[in-house]
């Protein structure tokens, strides 16, 4: 009785991974979502490499998010169904003609407030995240930060420079009323980007 048992389950999760292998993600919670987009910007600025998209869907830029940065820039935003959270990216050139590229996560719905035990297990898997990647000695903190009351911040570098040439910072900031917040990873433009 115990093989039929475990045969129907094996097949029932067989069944359940193939019916939705290629199709598009959903949100999970908060703290998933924020971890899954914040890797995919992580690598795609750190490695100097075509945001990972798959799984995600393209969605409509918010004004109120879209930049305008440099002499032009160009934004493009991705998601998944259901999820308060998305991910902005920004590429725009300065006027030296450096291409510098931004991941952003942004909340979904403007009027979203984030409670604090929202913000905390947010900044908490940063947090994590900065240890994680600080122990591996391929990061260190961002020494530079400076805060900006009443907002909370957190910043961490990548060491040395990604393939072209650009520091890369990866940010985490909120305020402390839950209406603002937005974390990722940018090539900084305070210095010029080299290739070694």
């Amino acid at each position: 009785m115990r093989s039929v048992t475990l045969r129907i389950a094996s097949f029932a999760l067989f069944f359940t991974a193939f019916a939705t292998w290629g199709n598009p993600s959903y949100a999970q919670n908060l703290v998933q979502d924020f971890d899954n987009f914040f890797e995919r910007c992580r690598t795609s600025v750190e490695t100097s490499s075509m945001f990972d998209g798959e799984g995600l869907q393209r969605r409509n830029v918010p004004e109120r998010h879209a930049r305008d940065w440099g002499v032009n820039s160009a934004n493009e935003a991705w998601g998944v169904a259901g999820s308060e959270l998305y991910v902005l990216l920004t590429e725009w050139t300065s006027r030296d003609g450096t291409v510098r590229n931004l991941c952003s996560i942004q909340l979904a719905n403007e009027k979203r407030v984030l409670e604090p035990v929202e913000q905390a297990m947010l900044l908490r898997q940063f947090l994590i995240l900065q240890v994680e990647l600080i122990g591996a000695q391929s990061h260190e903190i961002d020494r530079q930060l400076s805060s900006v009351p009443p907002l909370v911040n957190a910043a961490f570098l990548l060491q040395g420079k990604n393939p072209n040439g650009c520091i890369v910072s990866h940010s985490f900031t909120f305020s402390p009323d839950g209406r603002f917040f937005s974390a990722g990873s940018g090539e900084k433009s305070v210095q010029p980007c080299e290739v070694e």
